[in-house]
């Protein structure tokens, strides 16, 4: 009888004891991996990780890079702008040709083409985005285009690297539902808002 509860308890013991070096060898691996990046041996058992801050760095898809990353030669005001008020009706109806059908605002439409124009201050989601993207510079700053579709194009440009700021990013969308050139379209918008808004 007493030499049961003292083999059990050892039982458990050892258990125990072999649990608990398993438990330290995955959280040493796990810690070994974030101190030993970049030692080629880790990396490999890592491969999601070095690539993400890779990517956020220098050799990444220029559509993957943050705000830090961006190149920045006209620093412009990105904070007290009213978000949706940079493009006029009339700017939206000068670039499409068409006659808008809204005061102003975020989202504009308008016929003769019929077209749905957003525009916003705004963070820079581009990574987030479905199509096809490349990376570009308007006035000197770092912009990306996104083309879902031939009938839908997004410029986004840069206001500032500051990361201060919460919105430092100028979008222009162009949704057309018939044939217009929607991305000259959004780069001339996107252009105009961004010469618009006041340097910093």
């Amino acid at each position: 009888m007493h030499l049961r509860p003292a083999a059990i308890f050892l039982a458990l013991t050892l258990t125990l004891a072999a649990v608990t070096g398993c438990s330290e060898q995955v959280k040493g691996s796990a810690v070994a991996n974030t101190n030993a990046a970049p030692e080629p041996a880790d990396p490999t058992s890592t491969s999601k990780k070095p690539p993400t801050s890779t990517s956020s760095t220098k050799q990444a898809d220029p559509t993957a890079q943050k705000p830090g990353d961006v190149k920045i030669t006209t620093k412009k005001k990105a904070s007290g702008l009213e978000t949706c008020g940079v493009l006029k009706p009339a700017d939206i109806e000068a670039a499409t040709g068409g006659k808008s059908s809204a005061d102003g605002g975020c989202i504009q439409t308008t016929t003769g083409p019929s077209t749905v124009i957003t525009q916003m201050v705004t963070v820079p989601d581009v990574t987030d985005q479905e199509g096809e993207k490349k990376q570009i510079e308007i006035g000197g700053n770092t912009a990306w285009q996104v083309s879902a579709s031939k009938e839908d194009c997004q410029f986004t440009v840069m206001l500032t690297d500051d990361p201060a700021v919460i919105t430092p990013a100028f979008s222009v969308s162009v949704l057309a539902i018939e044939e217009i050139d929607t991305c000259a379209t959004a780069l001339k918008l996107t252009t105009q808002g961004f010469e618009r808004i006041p340097n910093a």
